[in-house]
C-alpha cells in the first residue's frame, strides 16, 4: 500500500507476486501469503498518476510521479476547478523548493517513514486476525474474501498494529496472483495508544482500501476512505474524513527530481 500523510493506517505498493492460483487451505495462510506479496517492492519501475483528494473542506487534484530520490506532484485542481493564476504561482514556487536537495530529502524521508508505518502494520495482520473464508463467493467472482476478527491474545509489537485489537475486517484477495484487492476495516471498540495517554481512536470508525492491477502487472491503490475520531494526548480531538481516488497510471523513465518537476510541467492533465 502506498504513502500516507494521516494515520499510520494501511496504503498498498508493490509489484505484482506469480504464485499458483490454488489458494491456501487455511485462511490466515492465505493472508500471510498475500501479504509478503505486497511486501515485495520493485525499485526498478516508476509510474505518473492522477489522484484527488476530498476532505470536508474541498478537494485537491493532483498529477504525480515517482522518482527514485521520492514522489513529487503538481496541483492541477482546487474543487474541481482549475487553479486560478495566483493559485498556479504559489504551487509552482512550493514545488520548485524540491530541486533544493535537503528539502527533497526531508521529502523523501516522510515518505520513507509513512512507508514504515504501514509495513509494521501490514506485517501484523496474519498474527493480529483470526481469518475465516466466507460461506459462499458469487459465481466468477475473481476475488476470495476474508472475513477477519481479532484473534485473542495477540500482543501488538508496535504503536501501529494496536488498532488492529479492535477492527473487524473483511479482506479480498486475489485469486490467481494472491494479491490483496480490498481491505474493509471497522472499529468495534475504543482503541487506547499508550493507556489512553497518547490518545484514542473511538469505536465506529472505519477504512476502506482498494487496489488492482493498474498498468501492465502494476498494482497499486484506485480507492481510499477514512473515516475516524479519537483524541490526541488525552485532550486535542481527533476528526479524520477523508476519501481518495487514483487513476490513469502510466509507466514513465527514471528521472532526477528536475527532470520530474519538467515532465509535471509539460504534462497535459
Amino acid at each position: 500500500m502506498r504513502y500516507s500523510r494521516l494515520l499510520p493506517i494501511l496504503l498498498l505498493i508493490a509489484a505484482p507476486a506469480m504464485l499458483a492460483s490454488t489458494a491456501p487451505t487455511d485462511a490466515n495462510e492465505l493472508l500471510r501469503q498475500a501479504v509478503a506479496n505486497e511486501k515485495r517492492v520493485s525499485g526498478s519501475e516508476f509510474y505518473a498518476w492522477m489522484d484527488r483528494l476530498q476532505k470536508p473542506r474541498g478537494t485537491v487534484t493532483k498529477l504525480m510521479v515517482a522518482t527514485p530520490q521520492g514522489i513529487v506532484a503538481r496541483t492541477v485542481a482546487y474543487n474541481d476547478k482549475a487553479l486560478t493564476a495566483d493559485e498556479r504561482r504559489q504551487d509552482d514556487e512550493r514545488i520548485i523548493r524540491l530541486l533544493d536537495p535537503q528539502k527533497m530529502r526531508e521529502k523523501a524521508k516522510k515518505q520513507q517513514e509513512d512507508q514504515q508505518h504501514i509495513e509494521r502494520i501490514l506485517t501484523a495482520l496474519p498474527d493480529a486476525f483470526r481469518c475465516e473464508y466466507a460461506a459462499a463467493d458469487p459465481p466468477g467472482e475473481q476475488n476470495l474474501r476474508l472475513e477477519c476478527s481479532p484473534r485473542p491474545g495477540f500482543s501488538p509489537p508496535n504503536y501501529e498494529s494496536q488498532v488492529l485489537q479492535g477492527m473487524n475486517a473483511v479482506v479480498l484477495i486475489d485469486r490467481d496472483e494472491h494479491r490483496i484487492a480490498k481491505i474493509e476495516g471497522k472499529l468495534f471498540r475504543d482503541v487506547n495508544f499508550g493507556w489512553g495517554f497518547l490518545g484514542r481512536l473511538n469505536r465506529g470508525g472505519s477504512i476502506e482500501i482498494a487496489q488492482s492491477k493498474v498498468a501492465g502487472k502494476h498494482w497499486d491503490i484506485t480507492e481510499m476512505k477514512l473515516v475516524f475520531d479519537g483524541r490526541l494526548l488525552m485532550v486535542k480531538p481527533l476528526r479524520i474524513e477523508e476519501s481518495e481516488s487514483s487513476w490513469e497510471y502510466r509507466p514513465v523513465p527514471s528521472m532526477s527530481v528536475k527532470e520530474a518537476l519538467e515532465y509535471l510541467r509539460k504534462a497535459k492533465n
